[in-house]
Order: C-alpha cells, then sequence, then structure tokens
C-alpha cells in the first residue's frame, strides 16, 4: 500500500495566469518492524490541471459530443486520463507531467516531488450553479506494476480578473539574466507584482467612477486573494 498526500503551497484560490505549486508525497506507511513489511514499487506517476464542464440535463441542452465517450478508460489501461469516470466535458487541461518513473519506497519512507505549472490565462472561471459547473482540479496519477491506475484528485478555485492578461511586464524584466540562487527571489518579486497590479485592477473596477464594472460575484473572492498574496510576501 502507497499513502499519498498532496499539499498546495499557497491554499486552494488562484487567479488565471497564476503558478500553482503543489508538494506531493509518496509514503509506504509500513513499519519496518512490522511482519508483513516489504518494499513497493511504483512504475510511474504523473500530474495534470483539466477543468470539467457539467450542464444539468433538465436545464441545459447541449449538442452531442463525440469525445465524451472517450473520457471513460478501463482500468487495466495505463494511459493517464485525469478525468477518467467525472461526469461532464474536460474542456481545459495542461499537458501532463512526468514526477517520476520506476519508484522504490522500502517500509516507512517517504519521497516528494514538487509539481507546479502556470494557470491557462484564457480559461473560464470557476463557478458551481443549478444549471452548468466549471471545476478545476489537479490530478496525480500513479500505478503500481501490474495494478490499475489510481488517481488523487485535488480540487481547486480559478478566478478570472478582466484587464489582467493584457498587461505584460516589462521587457527589461522579462530579458534579464536569471541567477539559479535567485530563483525563489525573483518568483517572490514575480508575486508581488500580480498581487500589486489585482489590487490595482480591482480598485478600478469596484471604484464609484466604475459601477458599470462592478463584479459582485468576483469581489470578495478577489479581495481574499489578494490579502492572502500580500500576506505571504
Amino acid at each position: 500500500m502507497i499513502e499519498v498526500l498532496a499539499k498546495l503551497g499557497r491554499g486552494p484560490v488562484f487567479l488565471a495566469g497564476e503558478v500553482l505549486e503543489c508538494v506531493i508525497t509518496f509514503t509506504n506507511p509500513l513499519s519496518a518492524s512490522s511482519t508483513s513489511a516489504s518494499s513497493e514499487m511504483l512504475a510511474w506517476a504523473s500530474a495534470q490541471i483539466h477543468c470539467q464542464f457539467h450542464a444539468s440535463e433538465n436545464r441545459v441542452v447541449l449538442p452531442p459530443s463525440d469525445g465524451s465517450k472517450h473520457d471513460v478508460q478501463a482500468e487495466n489501461e495505463t494511459v493517464f486520463v485525469p478525468n477518467r469516470g467525472e461526469r461532464g466535458q474536460c474542456i481545459l487541461s495542461t499537458p501532463p507531467k512526468i514526477l517520476f518513473c520506476d519508484l522504490r519506497l522500502d517500509p516507512g519512507e517517504s519521497k516528494s516531488y514538487s509539481y507546479s505549472e502556470t494557470l491557462p490565462i484564457d480559461g473560464p472561471p470557476s463557478f458551481r450553479g443549478q444549471s452548468v459547473k466549471y471545476v478545476y482540479k489537479l490530478t496525480i496519477g500513479c500505478q503500481r506494476v501490474n495494478s490499475p491506475i489510481k488517481l488523487l484528485r485535488v480540487p481547486f478555485r480559478v478566478l478570472v480578473l478582466h484587464g489582467l492578461k493584457d498587461y505584460q511586464f516589462p521587457q527589461d524584466e522579462a530579458v534579464a539574466p536569471s541567477n539559479p540562487f535567485l530563483e525563489e527571489e525573483e518568483g517572490l518579486k514575480k508575486d508581488s507584482r500580480l498581487a500589486d497590479l489585482a489590487t490595482e485592477l480591482l480598485m478600478v473596477a469596484t471604484s464609484r467612477r466604475s459601477l458599470r464594472r462592478s463584479y459582485p460575484l468576483l469581489e470578495p473572492a478577489v479581495l481574499t486573494w489578494v490579502r492572502r498574496a500580500q500576506g505571504s510576501l
């Protein structure tokens, strides 16, 4: 038996265009002193983000989709399909990333892997209504030798702030040489610029001079994200 734990680095709410980071830990929970203790072998593990769209059949009539029948994957297949077994249609997905191949875990041993992906800027926002739903999930798939694929899904929310995708960072910052010892500092600076830009756009959208452009459903969530981002810097 293998235990899989996924932990998002900055909570479950993100802006479109932001980088999602997750630490994924694989553990062999058996104690070395156990009589049944033995090493566990995993053939591979991959991670991928996808957005699942679901519409109520009683409220919304959608044209038939030929791709919907391919969402169901047989348990004995070795193809990683993150939305296997889910209702609805996968309307957005990032390229899958391999975490490892041929991992051996002795009793009580753990191995952690880091996953990061930039959320698509042109994707829909998360939404749960009575008629339609847009749900984002990070799916981790792994397979033991001669065993079916197991999936772990981590749901999270994506907020779309109008005007953010039209912004481009200064050219000198984009072409500046990177220092491998300063990658973490550069990441914090980028998050700071993103939080400042989100705050500015939110102030413009919700100001008294722009009442027609207010977003009553988005504002509390974006404010929460901005406060969280500024508090972590």
